[in-house]
């Protein structure tokens, strides 16, 4: 080999991978060409749908060889109120006068409306900057990748602004700032609770409870007892379960249950508990350990829920969704392997019951390990087109015979897995 070509795959490397040693390289001047083991032929490879968004990443990345329009994204960007401040990327294009769908056909030499049709035919998209501090530190200057990628962890496919192609370490960020155009994972239709996952002493209610979850009543023996939820506290996970072309994970929580009265083993959400949540259940995890207080579910559910199936247990799955926000959306045979696992190494206890106890103090509830028939979730698709992370089914310590000061709860992933800890209370 030649030194010259020896040279030119030692800078790629060093563009590709990054080091927290070394100030990055400078820019590739115009003309030069990318060279080297992860360098691949111009031409999109790979699913339709990856093709797509390949396309458009290259479409928009030479756009933003314009210094207007890159400063009009970083504008864009900066005031986007989603997280992450994320811009849903389809309806972006025809924002202030179709002003990006105008820069990205230009760029190409393309009709803006087949450009329209390509980018509105496949997957909805999301555009923002994934890795912690690239969007602080971009000042809009030409140093910029626009990369995609359909699965987690897939190598991304980047364009510079030059146009010109390379495939990035899936496990490690580049220290040129990258932009993702990934498929959409965030709910654009409701903006975020300011206040999080995190709630007032008024809201969440008062009520102490050790770390095994039951809080004292009010009241003599046999009174009635006080409204009481049951809400997450601690949460503490092995992995993030996701890419950094994904950005911040987005952890999940799924109340559930049977799928009707006379359904023993399949079972549906009651109620998601995660960053898109509905209203009331926002629980916005950005790394592997959480503290807080988010609701899982209700008194009023959990009334409704023993009044229709008496006696029945429920289960909490933790999953890292990578699709739509709140769907469950991965393979049946996934769920159905590690549900059959549990219930053969736990005689069946991998289910959670809420009841109530006398005290001294009065009436109150308590959750605990309870029995459980359930084999599939019904509302697994067998055709989707991304899987979420299953992180795992939680179960009672006292049961899988483990502890942690974390929570009485372990996410197992399989008999002897265990992916997490949580610390469920009632409150």
């Amino acid at each position: 080999m030649k030194v010259t070509c020896r040279l030119a795959a030692c800078a790629l490397l060093a563009f590709t991978v990054g080091c927290a040693d070394h100030d990055p390289p400078a820019p590739i001047g115009a003309g030069e060409s990318i060279a080297g083991p992860a360098a691949a032929a111009p031409g999109a490879t790979g699913s339709p749908e990856a093709q797509r968004l390949e396309r458009q990443a290259r479409r928009l990345a030479r756009a933003l060889g314009d210094p207007a329009f890159r400063e009009y994204l970083l504008a864009q960007l900066r005031a986007s109120p989603v997280v992450e401040h994320k811009l849903q990327f389809q309806r972006w294009l025809s924002r202030d006068g179709r002003r990006a769908l105008e820069a990205m056909s230009g760029a190409e030499g393309e009709d803006a409306s087949a450009v329209l049709a390509d980018a509105t035919a496949g997957l909805a998209a999301e555009l923002y900057f994934p890795v912690p501090g690239h969007l602080e530190r971009w000042d809009g200057g030409p140093d910029l990748l626009v990369a995609t990628a359909i699965q987690d962890r897939d190598a991304p496919v980047a364009y510079d602004t030059h146009g010109r192609r390379v495939v990035l370490d899936p496990g490690t960020p580049p220290p040129t700032p990258v932009l993702a155009l990934v498929p959409q994972e965030t709910n654009f239709d409701r903006l975020p609770d300011p206040r999080g996952a995190v709630c007032g002493f008024e809201e969440c209610g008062s009520g102490g409870g050790g770390t095994g979850g039951g809080s004292g009543g009010s009241g003599g023996s046999g009174a009635s007892p006080p409204v009481q939820n049951l809400y997450l506290t601690r949460a503490q996970f092995v992995d993030t379960f996701e890419g950094w072309l994904k950005g911040n994970p987005e952890f999940e929580l799924h109340v559930l249950g049977p799928a009707s009265a006379g359904d023993s083993s399949m079972m549906t959400s009651y109620q998601c508990v995660g960053e898109h949540a509905p209203s009331g259940y926002s629980w916005d995890m950005n790394s592997k350990s959480w503290s807080g207080a988010a609701k899982v579910f209700t008194q009023a559910q959990m009334d409704a829920f023993e009044q229709a199936y008496a006696g029945r247990s429920y289960l909490l799955m933790a999953l890292e969704d990578d699709d739509t926000a709140c769907e469950i959306k991965m393979g049946q045979d996934r769920v159905g392997d590690l549900l059959s696992s549990l219930k053969s190494t736990y005689q069946s206890y991998i289910g959670l019951k809420d009841i109530k106890v006398v005290t001294i103090n009065g009436v109150t509830r308590i959750i605990t390990a309870a029995r459980s028939g359930a084999g599939l979730i019904s509302a697994l698709a067998n055709a989707i087109r991304t899987n979420d992370d299953l992180i795992g089914i939680a179960m009672a310590d006292s049961v899988v015979g483990r502890a942690s000061s974390v929570g009485h709860w372990a996410v197992m992933d399989g008999s002897t897995k265990v992916n997490g800890w949580l610390n469920l209370e009632m409150r």
